[in-house]
C-alpha cells in the first residue's frame, strides 16, 4: 500500500472533523449541551478523547463551530450570491426553501431553541464571526423591509416570529404537517412578505 498524499490526509482530517461536529450536534440537540461531555462525544464518534482535542480545544469551541455552520447555511439560503442585498426573488426562494431547511437541519434548530433561552450558554457563541454574521443578517433584513414596508420594524418582528414559531411547532409536531399545510403556509408568507 502506498503512503497517503497530503490531499488524502486533508480529506481524512476534514471527514474526521465533520464526524465530530455531526456527533456533537446530535448529542447536544438530543441530550443537552451541559449533559454531553467531550468523553461522550468521543465515544459516540468512536475516536479517542485525545484526538477530539486535535480538532477542538474545548466543548465551547465545538459549539461555536456548530453554530457558525448553522449561520452559514441560513445566510447561503437567504443571500445565495453574497451580494449584500436580498431581492424579492431571493426572499421568495428563501421562504420556499425554509420549510425544507427546518426539516433537513432539525438538529440545528432543536439546539438553537434549547440554547436561545439559556443566556449563559448563548453568550459563549458570541464571537467575532457570530457578531459579524448577525450584523450582516440584520443589515440585509433591515434593507429589504425598509425598502418595501411602511413599518419595517414591525414587519421584521412579525417575520422572525413567524419563522421561529413555525420551526418550533414543526419540530414538536412534524407529523401534523402534511405537504398541503406547508404549501398553504408558504402561500401566506408570500402574501405577507414579498413585495
Amino acid at each position: 500500500m502506498s503512503p497517503k498524499t497530503s490531499g488524502q490526509f486533508k480529506e481524512i482530517r476534514a471527514d474526521k472533523k465533520q464526524l465530530i461536529i455531526d456527533t456533537a450536534l446530535n448529542l447536544f440537540a438530543n441530550k443537552g449541551y451541559h449533559a454531553s461531555s467531550i468523553s461522550m462525544i468521543a465515544k459516540e464518534a468512536k475516536i479517542s478523547k485525545g484526538l477530539m482535542y486535535n480538532y477542538f480545544d474545548s466543548k465551547e469551541a465545538l459549539l461555536r463551530e456548530i453554530f457558525e455552520d448553522f449561520i452559514r447555511i441560513i445566510m447561503d439560503l437567504m443571500n445565495p450570491n453574497h451580494d449584500d442585498e436580498i431581492t424579492t426573488e431571493e426572499m421568495r426562494d428563501f421562504l420556499s426553501s425554509y420549510f425544507q431547511l427546518v426539516e433537513q437541519n432539525h438538529l440545528y434548530w432543536k439546539l438553537y431553541f434549547q440554547l436561545s433561552v439559556k443566556s449563559e450558554i448563548f453568550d459563549l457563541l458570541v464571537n467575532d464571526f457570530y457578531s459579524e454574521q448577525m450584523e450582516k443578517t440584520q443589515r440585509l433584513i433591515n434593507r429589504y423591509f425598509s425598502e418595501r414596508f411602511k413599518e419595517p420594524e414591525i414587519e421584521i418582528s412579525l417575520f422572525f416570529s413567524i419563522l421561529k414559531g413555525f420551526a418550533l411547532d414543526y419540530l414538536h409536531s412534524y407529523k401534523t404537517y402534511p405537504q398541503s399545510k406547508i404549501e398553504g403556509f408558504k402561500k401566506k408568507m408570500f402574501e405577507m412578505f414579498l413585495r
